[in-house]
């Protein structure tokens, strides 16, 4: 029997459920449309180790080639539907993101650090943006990609992640981070958002042959073979089939190690929100 950690929230059943129901609608519009997608990270650790969500996890992940993301973006509202939110910078403009979420509209999912962000804070998915790599120059590129993404994210959420802790260290992390907030607060966004643009997309993804691609989103210095990501698998999760990355073992193996070792259970948690609602009516058609 597997113990889950005591600060979970009591509604993240109902939120697992509208999750589900937001990637099923988006999957069905990737495949429609014939957009490449895979669920990534915990959505990926989850459908092998648990055959679905991980018990203690309250968001899906999804992950785009570039090309196909951009693509998604320009007809997702529209196909989506007046029960949805396709969230991004440019449709949200105080959102903190370099990727985009889609949210159901109706719902609440607040999470403590940005509590005082005015903007859509529906239950969600995220969807992020895959790059490819440079033959030269890589490290340099992702060094300059990764430092625009902790600048954007600086920026526009003044907190650190996380319900505070009492400790001196994290109190000290967070006036740290606040200052640091305060002063990027200056930084023209405009500027911020071409250099990221411009930087993120400049090499295309070329799936079928041999390179390396990388989602600029996560703050980690991971690279992922193509071939390990594409041509997506089928995968069960939640009872549906759904795209997975293509090598998914050793996909998880880079992401997590010993991928199938539960964490500590003072581990056990996800974004531990503030406030959560959700609507009764769920869309399944």
């Amino acid at each position: 029997m597997t113990t889950y950690n005591v600060d979970a929230f009591p509604e993240i059943k109902d939120v697992q459920r509208v999750e589900l129901e937001i990637l099923m609608k988006v999957a069905r519009l990737c495949e429609e449309r014939g957009f490449t997608y895979f669920i990534e990270s915990g959505s990926a650790l989850g459908a092998v180790r648990h055959g679905g969500f991980i018990p203690w996890d309250d968001d899906i992940d999804i992950g785009m080639p570039r090309q196909d993301y951009e693509k998604f973006l320009e007809i997702a509202q529209e196909e989506l539907g007046e029960n949805y939110f396709v969230q991004t910078r440019k449709t949200d403009p105080k959102a903190p993101f370099s990727f985009a979420k889609v949210r159901k509209n109706g719902t609440t999912f607040l999470e403590w650090n940005k509590r005082n962000i005015k903007m859509h804070h529906g239950i969600y998915i995220d969807v992020f943006p895959y790059d490819g790599l440079p033959i030269d120059g890589l490290d340099e590129h992702i060094d300059k990609c990764l430092k625009l993404n902790k600048i954007q994210f600086k920026k526009y959420i003044p907190d650190r992640v996380g319900i505070p802790h009492k400790g001196f260290k994290w109190k000290l992390g967070a006036i740290a981070r606040r200052m640091q907030h305060y002063l990027l607060k200056m930084y023209p966004e405009s500027l911020l958002e071409g250099k990221i643009e411009k930087e993120y997309m400049r090499h295309e993804i070329k799936p079928n042959e041999h390179g390396f691609c990388t989602c600029f989103s996560f703050v980690d210095r991971i690279i992922f073979p193509n071939e390990m990501l594409f041509p997506p698998q089928k995968i069960m999760f939640e009872g549906e089939e759904f795209y997975a990355p293509a090598k998914l073992e050793e996909y998880l193996t880079l992401m997590y190690g010993d991928y199938m070792q539960l964490p500590s259970v003072e581990d056990r948690v996800g974004h531990r929100p503030v406030e959560v609602s959700v609507t009764e009516e769920l869309v399944t058609h």
